[in-house]
């Protein structure tokens, strides 16, 4: 997440990558599209991402995507 770049946008981008990834076969789990969200979004977010990963398990990406939003 570029500093100043809204949530939707970098979303837009994970889920953009995720497609692409789709259609040459190699698509990624829900778990790493997560992962990857929490460790790329701004400080700004750091309590959200703790609260996340204080979770017995992860949400999956349509839940976690809904919950940034």
């Amino acid at each position: 997440m570029q500093k100043g770049e809204g949530i939707d946008p970098f979303l837009t981008t994970i889920q953009d990558i995720q497609d692409q990834l789709v259609v040459i076969g190699e698509a990624p789990q829900d778990t790493k599209l997560v992962c990857l969200a929490l460790n790329n979004v701004s400080k700004d977010w750091e309590i959200f991402v703790q609260g996340i990963l204080g979770q017995d398990t992860l949400p999956g990406w349509d839940r976690m995507w809904l919950t940034l939003q």
